[in-house]
């Protein structure tokens, strides 16, 4: 995929500006990333409905009263996704839109991985055998 410097820096942005930090996890709320898909809450709602046991609670939670006061936020029911919610939130959408920009955050969000994926991954395998002995 072609890289736009200048959508990463939008989105960097944005989520610098949107995100907060609730319960230690740094989260983006329902209403926001239902702007970033640029789909509306009703959608949002529909697409956690029948994908429940896709959003655990760490990739995805509701706000007590409280969390709701504390943001001044008067919804009733007001999600925060966590970064791998907003991701597997994208995997289930399916206008060209969405899948852009599932693309977008993807990329995102790996260019910011200390190292690559296969590093990670092959750093991880090897500790995992270093454990058990």
């Amino acid at each position: 995929m072609e890289r736009n410097i200048s959508t990463f820096l939008a989105f960097e942005a944005l989520i610098q500006e949107r995100t907060r930090e609730i319960r230690k996890e740094k989260v983006l709320l329902d209403i926001d990333v239902a702007g970033l898909y640029e789909i509306s809450l009703a959608e949002l709602y529909k697409i956690i409905a029948k994908n429940k046991r896709r959003f655990p609670p760490d990739f995805m939670f509701i706000l007590n009263n409280e969390e709701k006061e504390k943001f001044s936020l008067k919804s009733k029911k007001v999600f925060a996704f966590t970064q791998m919610g907003i991701l597997m939130l994208g995997g289930q959408l399916k206008s060209d839109r969405a899948v852009r920009m599932h693309l977008q955050l993807i990329e995102f969000f790996v260019d910011r991985l200390p190292g690559s994926v296969f590093e990670i991954l092959s750093d991880q395998q090897k500790k995992s055998h270093d454990d058990a002995y």
